[in-house]
C-alpha cells in the first residue's frame, strides 16, 4: 500500500456540509473525492476544468434581471405544460 499523507485545510462550513451530503449520495468520502481531484490535476497538468470569470452581455444581463423580477412577483407555473401554454399564447 502506498504511503499516505494527512492534509489539513480550511473550508467554509456550509460548503463542506453541502459537499459531504452530495458525496455521500454518490457513495464517496471527502478523502476519496480529494484524491480523485488531485489525480486529475496530475493527469491534466493543472486544474481539470476551466477557471474563468463569466462574461455577460447586455441580453444575458437583462434576462437575469427579468428572472429576478419575476421571482420577486411570485409568478410561477404548476407544471411545464402550463408554462408552454403561456409561451404559445405569446407567439
Amino acid at each position: 500500500m502506498a504511503k499516505t499523507e494527512t492534509l489539513h485545510m480550511r473550508i467554509d462550513s456550509n460548503l463542506k456540509s453541502d459537499a459531504e451530503s452530495l458525496l455521500k449520495k454518490l457513495g464517496m468520502s471527502m478523502s476519496e473525492a480529494v484524491n480523485i481531484f488531485f489525480s486529475q490535476v496530475v493527469l491534466n497538468g493543472g486544474l481539470p476544468f476551466n477557471v474563468k470569470v463569466p462574461r455577460y452581455n447586455f441580453e444575458t444581463e437583462q434576462a437575469m434581471k427579468e428572472a429576478l423580477e419575476v421571482s420577486k412577483n411570485g409568478k410561477g407555473y404548476k407544471s411545464i405544460d402550463a408554462l408552454f401554454e403561456e409561451l404559445d399564447k405569446e407567439c
